[in-house]
């Protein structure tokens, strides 16, 4: 029987009733491994037994862990960006094992975010805000979770939101004397969102915001800057935020001829 199981690479299992008075029904005398019947010699040392034609299963020995990280990526630099996103490539980092992917982050001071993951050596981090700059590096992974050391960092800005992507209207909707509302709509006629935004334009007459809605304004003489409010950072592709507000004026009111966003100049409506 046993070398039919060595001859069909099968595997056996030897046993017997602990504790018998026979021994040749007992592999071991008195339960002692040092006392083999002549059964347990037979089983365990004969031809065909189990010392002569046992093998380790490699699922009790293995291997060792891989605890050795990969290198750091190179430097990263940027293949291609627009007003809201940046594409970045770099060098490949090594590993004993082999690289799986690479995560991208954004520095901030001694801070990091997760910007962007990648199998290959490239990634495109989308979302960003017009003519802004920003700090990213790269960490390497191998399949057993070892992350790289950070590589050199990159700082990149981004584009200008693109000429003539944008119109803005300006209606005055109350007028009383000394005062007047007005209402102001800032469409993004290009074909990416608008992540965060800041509207310049000056008063022809001396006008004076004291009061506004839907973003927040810088005044100097007649020289005014408005930052978006959280509720209205973001402007769709083809879409439109609108804000408001209530100021001052003298004898006349005239509208304000220009303006600009992210520092591009809008059409007026």
């Amino acid at each position: 029987m046993m070398a039919a199981a060595q001859n069909l690479d099968l595997g056996y299992l030897a046993w017997s009733w602990s504790g018998n008075t026979d021994p040749v029904l007992d592999l071991a005398i008195d339960f002692d491994p040092n006392r083999l019947s002549s059964w347990g010699q037979r089983i365990f040392h004969g031809a065909n037994g189990i010392a002569q034609t046992s093998k380790e299963a490699t699922i009790f020995g293995g291997s060792a862990p891989d605890t050795q990280a990969p290198t750091a990526p190179g430097t990263p630099t940027v293949s291609e960006k627009t007003a809201t996103s940046v594409t970045l490539t770099w060098p490949a980092a090594t590993d004993n094992v082999g690289v799986t992917a690479y995560d991208v982050v954004r520095v901030t001071g001694g801070s990091e975010t997760a910007a962007a993951s990648s199998t290959t050596r490239t990634a495109t981090i989308t979302g960003l805000t017009a003519n802004t700059s920003y700090t990213f590096a790269v960490y390497a992974r191998d399949a057993a979770g070892n992350r790289s050391p950070r590589s050199a960092t990159l700082t990149v800005t981004t584009d200008d939101t693109p000429a003539g992507a944008c119109s803005v209207a300006y209606r005055v909707t109350n007028d009383w004397p000394g005062g007047f509302q007005a209402d102001l709509t800032i469409r993004n006629t290009g074909t990416t969102p608008v992540n965060g935004w800041t509207l310049s334009f000056a008063f022809p007459d001396g006008q004076t915001i004291t009061n506004m809605w839907g973003g927040t304004p810088t005044q100097t003489d007649g020289t005014v800057s408005v930052a978006s409010a959280p509720w209205t950072s973001t402007i769709p592709a083809a879409g439109s935020v609108s804000l408001g507000f209530t100021g001052t004026k003298g004898t006349t009111n005239g509208a304000p001829s220009a303006f600009t966003l992210n520092g591009v100049t809008c059409t007026t409506a």
